[in-house]
């Protein structure tokens, strides 16, 4: 499995691609480039009102716009979804976190 998402604008250039086993992240700039991130290093997952999705890993957050009407971008955001349920321990009932 390999899906992707492309953003480019005049001030920006990244991509999100979502694998078997996590995810690579690219953003164009003087210090950035490609990022790799194993789903169990993704904290939180958010969707803005503009569509933008960001993920957290550590202290950092990555962001990409994405399309709502766009099928390939909401096939990466339902892949990158089950990714992050899937590598999540499950906890035994009754335990607190």
């Amino acid at each position: 499995m390999k899906l992707k998402i492309s953003a480019s604008s005049l001030l920006a250039n990244h991509y999100l691609i979502v694998t078997s086993d996590g995810v690579k992240f690219y953003e164009a700039g003087f210090f950035r480039g490609a990022r790799r991130f194993r789903f169990s290093e993704i904290l939180c997952l958010l969707m803005s009102p503009t569509h933008a999705l960001s993920f957290q890993v550590k202290e950092e957050v990555f962001s990409i716009p994405t399309n709502p009407k766009n099928p390939k971008h909401q096939a990466v955001i339902a892949a990158l979804m089950q990714g992050l349920q899937e590598s999540k321990v499950p906890m035994a009932p009754g335990k607190p976190a």
